[in-house]
């Protein structure tokens, strides 16, 4: 009997990174963020979302441009490993990485109980990542509170679902991928990624930083 080949074809990356000495930098992003809230309108993005968007403020783009230094520490810690992850991800090298230019819309959410976000991508962007500054109260009641969660790019893998394909294995396996958020924690996923924030029902502030990413090679530019 011939050899059969089982290969993993249209896989998804995904990478996560916690933060090992957070608590002083999270403390001061945590202040600098509920200050700026109470600024309203002068950090606060412009874009109307509110179908999208419930129950929390969501601030400019520009935050990775602030010169605090919680905010510096935070940019340096995510774009570090971003430049990992290209390098293992794409084959890239050291040198790639150096003469590659980052791009980058960085912004903070806070939400607040009964907040949500409902599902969308990242168009003109590579990679995008959240980063956790403070998950907010756990709710014993839903564990769903807050999560981060993923929807499969394949839209038709549970169109027929029988007793030889109700399971698989990984990497093959179908459905949503979520996350339950830990202070100092990141994720990086690619940005045509469907994603949403289930509603935060637990107590307290929930507060997280997204960025989006794309890079251009400066030799090519030469």
């Amino acid at each position: 009997m011939s050899e059969i080949s089982i290969s993993p074809a249209f896989a998804t990356p995904f990478a996560t990174r916690l933060h090992p000495n957070c608590e002083s930098m999270n403390q001061e992003l945590k202040a600098l963020f509920l200050a700026r809230e109470q600024e309203g309108d002068a950090y606060k993005e412009a874009v109307d979302t509110r179908t999208l968007k419930v129950g929390l403020f969501e601030s400019n783009f520009e935050l990775f441009r602030w010169p605090e230094s919680c905010v510096q520490q935070l940019k340096t810690f995510c774009f570090e490993t971003l430049g990992s992850v290209v390098q293992q991800v794409h084959g890239r090298t050291p040198e790639d990485l150096q003469n590659m230019q980052i791009f980058n819309h960085t912004w903070f959410h806070i939400t607040r109980p009964g907040g949500y976000m409902g599902g969308h991508n990242h168009p003109m962007a590579s990679w995008s990542g959240v980063y956790c500054v403070d998950p907010g109260e756990e709710d014993p009641d839903n564990p769903d509170s807050g999560v981060l969660r993923f929807h499969d790019p394949r839209p038709s893998t549970t169109m027929y679902m029988d007793a030889a394909n109700k399971t698989w294995n990984t990497p093959f396996e179908p459905g949503m991928r979520a996350y339950r958020f830990r202070a100092g924690q990141l994720v990086l996923f690619p940005s045509y990624l469907i994603h949403e924030v289930a509603p935060f029902t637990g107590n307290g502030t929930r507060i997280t930083v997204a960025f989006n990413s794309w890079m251009r090679d400066r030799r090519a530019q030469a």
